[in-house]
C-alpha cells in the first residue's frame, strides 16, 4: 500500500468522484478525512471504507466559508496530527442554475450575476480556501501533495459559460500553487475529466435532454488521482491529466 501512514483530506467525498477518490486513497493505506456538507452521505462513504478494511472519519463543513474550512483543518490536525494529502474535489454545477434552461447551454450574456457568482463560489472559492488553509500546514511539514479536480470544460473551448471559466481557473490556480510551493517539497497537480457518470451529472443530463450521452467512470478519475499521489515523479507538478478526451 503506497499511502500507508498518510493522512488525506478528500473534499466532496459524500458521492461521485469524491467518494471514489476516498475509496481508492483508503485502499492504498491512507487514513481519509472525508469532507462534505451532507453528514449522511459522508457516513455512508466512511462505512464503505471501513467495510473494506480502511480508515476514515467524516467532517461535515460548508467549504465556501473560510472559518468552516479552518475549523475542518483544525479538526483533522487534532485527530491525526498532520495533513499529507489534499484532494480538491468539491464543486459542481448547482441544479438551480440549469433547472430552467431548455436543452441548451446558457449564453455568456444570459447568465445572471447571481448564477455566475454561485458557480465561481462553488468551483473556485472552495479549492482556494482549502489550499489557503492546508498549504501552510504542508509547508510546516516540508512536504505534501495536492490534486484538484478540474474538467475538460476548462481545457478546451466549450459552451458551459461560468463553469468552464471556473474549471479553467482551477488549472491556473494549480500551476500558481505548484510554482509557489515547489521549494517546500509540495506537489500540486490536477485531473481534467470529461463527462463523468455521477448522480449530479445524471440529473443535469436529464434536465438538458441528454440522457444517452456517453460518460466516463468516476472510478477511473480516482485512479488518475491515485497515480498523481503515488506514482507521479517528484518533478511532475503544476500539471493536469486530461481524461475521456473522446467524450
Amino acid at each position: 500500500m503506497k499511502l500507508e501512514g498518510k493522512i488525506a483530506i478528500i473534499t466532496g467525498a459524500g458521492k461521485g468522484i469524491g467518494r471514489e477518490a476516498a475509496l481508492a486513497v483508503a485502499a492504498e493505506g491512507a487514513a481519509v478525512a472525508a469532507v462534505a456538507r451532507t453528514q449522511a452521505d459522508l457516513n455512508e462513504t466512511v462505512k464503505m471504507i471501513e467495510d473494506r478494511g480502511g480508515s476514515a472519519a467524516a467532517f461535515s463543513h460548508d467549504l465556501t466559508i473560510g472559518t468552516e474550512v479552518q475549523a475542518m483543518v483544525d479538526e483533522v490536525i487534532e485527530k491525526y496530527g498532520k495533513i499529507d494529502i489534499l484532494v480538491n474535489n468539491a464543486g459542481g454545477y448547482p441544479s438551480e442554475v440549469y433547472k430552467n434552461i431548455e436543452h441548451q447551454a446558457i449564453k455568456l450574456w444570459e447568465w445572471s450575476e447571481e448564477q455566475w457568482d454561485q458557480i465561481i463560489k462553488t468551483n473556485v472559492r472552495i479549492p482556494f480556501l482549502c489550499m489557503k488553509h492546508v498549504l501552510p500546514v504542508m509547508i510546516s511539514q516540508k512536504g505534501g501533495k495536492v490534486v484538484s479536480v478540474s474538467s475538460r470544460m476548462g481545457r478546451i473551448a466549450s459552451q458551459m459559460g461560468a463553469y468552464a471559466v471556473a474549471k479553467g481557473a482551477i488549472i491556473t490556480m494549480t500551476k500558481t500553487a505548484a510554482i509557489q510551493t515547489q521549494e517546500y517539497g509540495i506537489q500540486v497537480n490536477a485531473v481534467s475529466p470529461g463527462i463523468v457518470d455521477t448522480p449530479g451529472q445524471r440529473v443535469y443530463n436529464h434536465s438538458v435532454g441528454q440522457d444517452n450521452v456517453k460518460m466516463g467512470s468516476a472510478a477511473d478519475v480516482a485512479k488518475a488521482i491515485v497515480y498523481l499521489l503515488c506514482d507521479a515523479p517528484p518533478v511532475m507538478t503544476g500539471q493536469s491529466i486530461d481524461l475521456f478526451t473522446t467524450v
